[in-house]
């Protein structure tokens, strides 16, 4: 009986022994170079007025906060003293739209008026290094 027993002790020790191959785990790092003339060229300014505010750290810094929290803002300042507001941004990534959304949203009281944009974003013609202006102005027309 005790053989018996040895036996199949022997037995589970060579077959539950047995190795299992590690799996090979290879790394692979890539890198894209971002410079920063190819975000500010695609880059766009809002500039506009919000009425309702009544407090500088309030409203004009929860307002500052939302904006910059948005994805694509890469800047946003609000002035209670004038009332305005410039948010520099993606214009891929968002739209002035959301911008008044996200205004209005943060309180009732907020409207948002004057509504002016302005973009560094190139004409697609531009977007070689060999292009110049009057080869642009020549294909837009």
């Amino acid at each position: 009986m005790k053989s018996f027993i040895l036996s199949l002790s022997a037995l589970f020790f060579v077959f539950g022994c047995t190795q299992q191959p590690k799996s090979i785990i290879k790394e692979v790092s890539t890198s894209v170079e971002i410079t920063k003339d190819t975000i500010a060229n695609n880059l766009s300014e809002a500039s506009f007025s919000i009425s309702g505010m009544t407090c500088k750290m309030g409203c004009a810094k929860t307002i500052e906060k939302n904006l910059s929290k948005l994805e694509g803002v890469q800047q946003a300042s609000v002035d209670f003293e004038t009332s305005l507001a410039t948010v520099v941004y993606n214009p891929s990534i968002l739209q002035a739209d959301d911008l008044v959304q996200t205004v209005t949203n943060t309180g009732d009281s907020y409207t948002v008026s004057n509504m002016a944009s302005t973009s560094n974003a190139k004409p697609a013609c531009c977007a070689k290094k060999s292009c110049t202006k009057t080869k642009c102005a020549k294909k837009e027309s």
